[in-house]
């Protein structure tokens, strides 16, 4: 093999390599940017969480492989979900976001699925990565509170929260929907995680009367 070739095979041994490597460190650089954004949500310090947020709108927005093939598995996880199906629906949405990994959508019904299958910390990655994409995306942040309501995380369950009001289109039914959770919710950390999210905003609450709330309901779009 001449230096030509033998060059050439090392370069793309290397891209080969490294470039999963990178796409690693830019996944936890982003969940950590996220992480920041829960803390600092949960301080209550307004001008950090947009410091964390424009760091993470500044990212170059990842290309759809096959925007076809994307949009067609997507199609078949939505009716999958309709269904109640939810092992199809997972692979249907898995497949979305390996040929479009800029589908927030996907990532979002991702981090819905391994909610209601009880696997936490996927559920927790799939939506922290919408939000590395989309990190005013208000539903994404009311589903990782969820998460960590079940996961009696109440500080970061109070950050996801506040960010799902901060990020709210219409802040007036986020805040009717936050003061029933705390009243209602069955899960104690997310019930209290909503109270100290309405007193961080100094928003009127009473204290819990009777649980349950349905386990998922629509609030935010």
């Amino acid at each position: 093999m001449n230096n030509a070739c033998l060059t050439f095979v090392l370069l793309l041994v290397m891209g080969l390599v490294i470039g999963p490597v990178f796409a690693q460190q830019d996944a936890e650089r982003n969940r950590f940017f996220v992480q920041q954004m829960i803390d600092l949500a949960a301080a209550h310090n307004s001008k950090g969480v947009e410091t964390m947020q424009r760091m993470l709108e500044q990212n170059p927005q990842p290309a759809a492989l096959d925007p076809a093939a994307a949009n067609a598995s997507f199609q078949w996880g939505q009716a999958a979900l309709q269904q109640d199906n939810l092992e199809d629906a997972l692979k249907a949405f898995q497949k979305t976001v390996q040929d479009d990994p800029g589908n927030v959508d996907a990532f979002n019904h991702l981090g819905l699925l391994y909610r209601k299958l009880n696997q936490f910390p996927d559920a927790e990655r799939a939506l922290q990565h919408a939000l590395s994409l989309e990190p005013a995306r208000a539903g994404s942040w009311f589903q990782l509170a969820q998460i960590y309501g079940l996961q009696n995380d109440q500080r970061r369950a109070l950050g996801a929260l506040a960010n799902t009001y901060r990020y709210a289109q219409n802040p007036m039914k986020a805040e009717e929907i936050l003061r029933y959770i705390a009243e209602n919710e069955a899960v104690e950390t997310l019930r209290n995680a909503a109270l100290e999210t309405l007193q961080l905003y100094q928003l009127p609450a009473q204290p819990a009367i009777v649980p349950p709330l349905s386990p998922n309901p629509a609030l935010f779009k």
